[in-house]
């Protein structure tokens, strides 16, 4: 069963974006798409704890990478999986 966990919560508008500049628009929409990739691929067995770690890494990196604006759909979907992946090994280490 789905973790409750409302992506849309963590959503950004351009106004949330204005540190890009002219390409606010572009970045949030950017940043929201990847957002709903890591809804789309949540599975059974990720808990709200580590959606929300995902969500914060991704705002993190999206804020801190300008470059991340310039990936293809298949860069974003391999950045995501990675993110994912990561943040559930991260747990399993923890719960060792």
């Amino acid at each position: 069963m789905f973790a409750e966990f409302d992506i849309h919560s963590y959503l950004v508008t351009r106004e949330d974006a204005v540190f890009f500049d002219d390409d606010a628009e572009e970045a949030a929409d950017q940043i929201n798409e990847m957002l709903h990739h890591i809804n789309a691929l949540r599975t059974d067995d990720d808990n709200t704890e580590q959606l929300e770690e995902m969500v914060r890494r991704t705002l993190y990196d999206w804020i801190e990478e300008p470059a991340l604006l310039e990936l293809s759909f298949d860069e974003m979907d391999e950045y995501v999986q990675n993110l994912m992946d990561d943040v559930r090994e991260q747990e399993e280490e923890q719960n060792d």
